[in-house]
């Protein structure tokens, strides 16, 4: 499914997303990230740390993803599925990327520090992209390539 411009527009102005992901806990877990890279089809991030995020995609490849400008009073739940690229050769042009691009835009000594550190690279594949402007109707999808109802309700399949 190709990202809507409109969203991938939003996600890069922000420069933060937050990622839900579930194990199969009592809770999800949700936390930011940083150094990510919007392409047309797909969201790529990297995990730096491998903890609890890292442990729920080897168990539930199913994940959201979540940006919100607060100025705007606008923003989008992008709702499909991460796996962890392994292939390094592939793997160090869209590295190579994300850092460009997110070194550029963070300012934290912190986070520049980072790029010294390892990491594991995240490819997310939306499936349907929901409005989350209150004005809209936020339970209809604006893009999606399977049914948006079976997100929620079709448990007997991970699509």
């Amino acid at each position: 499914m190709k990202i809507p411009e409109e969203v991938k527009k939003m996600i890069e102005s922000q420069g933060i997303v937050a990622i839900g992901t579930s194990g199969g806990a009592k809770f999800v877990n949700i936390t930011p990230r940083t150094f990510f890279t919007v392409e047309d089809d797909a969201i790529f991030w990297l995990d730096f740390f491998k903890h609890k995020s890292f442990r729920n995609y080897t168990v539930n490849p199913n994940a959201t993803v979540a940006v919100y400008d607060k100025e705007e009073y606008a923003g989008y739940q992008i709702h499909g599925r991460v796996s962890i690229l392994t292939d390094e050769s592939k793997c160090s042009e869209i590295k190579k990327n994300i850092f460009d691009v997110s070194l550029n835009r963070i300012k934290s000594e912190k986070a520049k520090k980072m790029k010294g550190h390892s990491s594991s690279l995240i490819m997310f594949e939306p499936k349907v992209i929901y409005s989350l402007i209150p004005e809209e109707f936020s339970n209809l999808s604006i893009s999606s390539d399977i049914e948006p109802s079976r997100i929620f309700f079709d448990s007997e399949k991970n699509n």
